[in-house]
């Protein structure tokens, strides 16, 4: 044993000990390196992370349907400028049914503000005519509406001034938020009231068919696509609605 070691001289004793430093060393260093990488890499996540949160992805701007989802009206009764035979006049603005705007629509779907706004109309206190009444109010009106009578016919409403300077205005409504009055800002996209038919035949009777949303644009006295054709009016809203 003894010759055995004395064999071995001191300078191979002296690189074994330096080859095995070296490769202890080249270890540590390249898992020390791995540790700064994910360091730096988590760092650039958190960086990330912060930006997005103190500058949030901002929405395209213009007008949201008042109803999440949905797609404008197929059927050119429900646009506006359509005829309303029975009042001797013309539609103000879009309706909004269940199998003819891509989403389903009944009793308390929820409607969104379209637009950032303040309220100018809450009609939480509305109630039904009953029918005589109802039936009254057609026979007035069956030679054409005025201003008032109009206002009668779309049932429960809610107004929205926008911070863009036009008026939403939302009818036929089942319910309104209750904690919504006039002079509340609302922001787009909140939801402010539930679909339903008041205001209509199938309202009066106590029944739940017929059920939409009629919204309304206004804007220096007009209400969006008064005087067009059809084409016209979808071209021009599928250049102001941007969803969601």
């Amino acid at each position: 044993m003894q010759s055995a070691t004395r064999s071995v001289k001191p300078g191979w004793i002296v690189l074994v000990v330096v080859a095995v430093y070296a490769i202890v060393m080249t270890v540590v260093a390249r898992d020390a390196r791995a540790e700064i990488r994910e360091l730096r890499l988590a760092a650039a996540e958190n960086e990330a992370i912060a930006a997005a949160r103190s500058e949030p992805r901002r929405a395209p701007a213009g007008v949201w349907f008042p109803v999440p989802g949905a797609s404008l009206p197929t059927d050119d009764a429900h646009l506006p400028g359509a005829p309303r035979a029975y009042r001797n006049g013309v539609s103000e603005g879009f309706d909004f049914y269940a199998g003819d705007a891509g989403v389903p629509i009944e009793l308390g779907t929820p409607v969104v503000a379209a637009v950032a706004g303040t309220v100018t109309r809450s009609d939480r206190a509305y109630a039904e005519p009953d029918e005589a009444e109802w039936t009254a109010l057609l026979g007035e009106v069956a030679d054409g509406a005025d201003a008032s009578q109009l206002d009668r016919l779309r049932g429960r409403q809610l107004w929205i001034e926008g911070d863009d300077g036009r008026s939403y205005r939302y009818a036929h409504l089942d319910a309104i938020e209750p904690d919504l009055s006039v002079g509340d800002p609302v922001y787009r996209g909140q939801v402010v009231a539930t679909a339903g038919n008041s205001g209509t035949d199938d309202g009066v009777r106590g029944l739940t068919d017929g059920v939409r949303v009629h919204f309304e644009i206004w804007e220096n006295g007009d209400y969006f696509g008064a005087g067009l054709e059809p084409a016209a009016v979808r071209a021009n809203a599928a250049a102001l609605f941007v969803g969601p």
